[in-house]
């Protein structure tokens, strides 16, 4: 301490270090990026100079900044400047909201958009009829709010050329009128998105530039200073990931970032030069980097993509399938540890979870396996025996805690899918904790279940109650609730550690960089079913103020 200057003071908080001990301190004193002290003083101000800038938390609560274990940050920013179908809350209203936006758009050559809820349509999802009416001269696309179907108007399958005698793509499905054999207006998963993508011009530089600048200024007011990105869908990848590591290299990132490359069945040879030519020609600074393979397994239980072991009870006899072939897969997983690639698993249904497992534990390279910190991510079903799976093979779990709650799905599409014994069986949380896994909480946006959300608050509140926010109903599966400490661990030090970067960040111990959330109250001290209401007052990243709530 008495060579280094104290360049900023925080005073009479309550300070959770999410350290092992979970210390609680009064005061942290910063210098520069990095955390000169953690304690407990009584007048602080000694250590302070002139230029030292002194902020009584009176009793707030300051912890490390928030790290997202999964979420689509570049994607989300270019989404958020599209056409946004979230506050929808009927095909009526989505269409009034899609009016709206093509008379503001009239020059777009096409329009683009997210949001809709499965629930509003019929099994076979929603028709291209619907929105023919509004727009039948250029292509339409809108992602549903899960990211796995798509909803498309006719003039968008005549340009990919989408006819009744197209076949399903590997990893995806069109779904057509069962007497017809027509397209309907809607596709699922990447496979099949991506023929009607690969007609679209790409984003350019300056449109992922700004998208990722949406992404920061959102984050900076949700207290979250880490991310782990979980892929560019859909449009060539190196352009947007280039463009994050020009703003790391001009020193204008305000989040740590590791970023992923999306494989895909097929010639993963390519992909993998692909991967690894970008990793090095990636300059950047010391905010970015890109070491992480992302692998979708499956899709969603809503569409029924999400691979499960018992059938689905709407379709008996069918289950969906893995979107890799075994043999592929296990290729891909070898070539990916021999060239020290962190594995990224999305996995929804308990047929994806076992099979992924199956596969890393036999792979021939077991043991390097075991040390790379791969992830599965959401397990909102799992084989009970399966979470023991986890800590011998150092997997880590990532978490939406956000979606851990009866919503509205689970009366209109989980129980008919499911049934509800096997709805009462998702997101087992507390199971994995007692199973010893290292968790990560993430929040997948802008994908969601019936709403999209990057408030960390939302994940914390309901990891704790499991209800969402302002719901008075009784909590789902309530054995599976944790305590606060717990959720903000896991928001904090665990995306950290998935991210290799616990020597940096994740906990405000001395030396780590000042990355710092504080917030409107005493957390500690707050109503778990408010916990929700929760705001940040203050984002500090690398001993620099960036957000201030006025």
């Amino acid at each position: 301490m008495e060579d280094r200057q104290a360049d900023l003071i925080l005073k009479n908080g309550t300070i959770y270090l999410a350290d092992h001990q979970e210390k609680l301190v009064s005061t942290l004193v910063i210098g520069g990026n990095r955390i000169l002290y953690e304690g407990n003083l009584s007048q602080p101000e000694l250590l302070s100079n002139d230029n030292t800038d002194i902020i009584d938390l009176k009793g707030r609560t300051a912890i490390p900044g928030f790290y997202d274990a999964h979420v689509h940050g570049i994607m989300g920013g270019l989404l958020m400047n599209q056409c946004l179908l979230t506050k929808g809350k009927s095909i009526r209203e989505y269409i009034r909201i899609i009016e709206e936006y093509c008379h503001q758009h009239q020059k777009d050559d096409y329009i683009f958009g997210f949001g809709w809820i499965h629930s509003l349509f019929t099994k076979i999802g929603p028709e291209k009829q619907i929105l023919d009416r509004v727009i039948e001269d250029k292509p339409a696309i809108f992602y549903s709010i899960d990211y796995h179907s798509l909803w498309v108007n006719s003039y968008a399958l005549d340009m990919a050329g989408i006819r009744a005698d197209t076949e399903n793509p590997q990893g995806g499905h069109i779904e057509k009128y069962p007497d017809s054999y027509e397209p309907s207006g809607c596709l699922r998963e990447s496979s099949a998105m991506d023929l009607i993508f690969s007609k679209l011009p790409s984003p350019t530089p300056e449109e992922w530039k700004k998208s990722i600048l949406t992404y920061l200024n959102l984050a900076a007011k949700h207290g979250i200073t880490g991310m782990f990105d979980a892929g560019i869908l859909n449009f060539p990848q190196s352009p947007a990931i280039s463009a994050v590591a020009k703003l790391d290299d001009e020193s204008n990132l305000t989040v740590r970032i590791r970023s992923s490359y999306v494989f895909k069945p097929g010639d993963i040879d390519r992909q993998l030069r692909q991967a690894i030519g970008l990793r090095e020609n990636i300059k950047g600074g010391d905010n970015f980097n890109l070491g992480v393979a992302k692998v979708f397994m499956d899709g969603a239980i809503e569409g029924h993509t999400g691979f499960l072991l018992e059938d689905y009870i709407d379709r008996k006899g069918f289950k969906a399938r893995a979107i890799w072939k075994r043999e592929l897969f296990e290729d891909l997983v070898d070539k990916l540890i021999k060239n020290i690639f962190q594995i990224h698993v999305h996995a929804i249904g308990d047929g994806a979870s076992h099979y992924t497992l199956d596969i890393f534990e036999t792979s021939s390279y077991a043991d390097e396996l075991s040390q790379s910190r791969n992830t599965l991510a959401h397990l909102e079903l799992i084989k009970a025996d399966d979470i023991s799976r986890f800590y011998p093979n150092g997997l880590i779990a990532s978490f939406q805690p956000a979606w851990f709650y009866l919503d509205e799905n689970y009366y209109s599409e989980t129980i008919p899918l499911l049934a509800k014994p096997r709805a009462d069986r998702r997101y087992l949380l507390n199971d994995f904790i007692k199973a010893k896994v290292n968790i990560a909480f993430g929040s997948d946006w802008p994908w969601g279940t019936v709403s999209s959300t990057m408030n960390p608050f939302n994940s914390i509140g309901t990891a704790v109650t499991r209800k969402g926010p302002g719901i008075k109903e009784k909590s789902y599966q309530s054995r599976q609730r944790i305590s606060l400490n717990q959720a903000i661990n896991f928001h904090t030090r665990g995306g950290a550690w998935q991210n290799f970067d616990e020597k940096f960040s994740g906990t405000l111990e001395v030396g780590k960089l000042a990355n710092i959330a504080i917030l409107d109250r005493n957390i500690f001290n707050t109503d778990p079913e408010l916990l929700y209401q929760c705001q940040v007052a203050m984002t500090i990243f690398n001993g620099k103020i960036i957000y201030r709530n006025e």
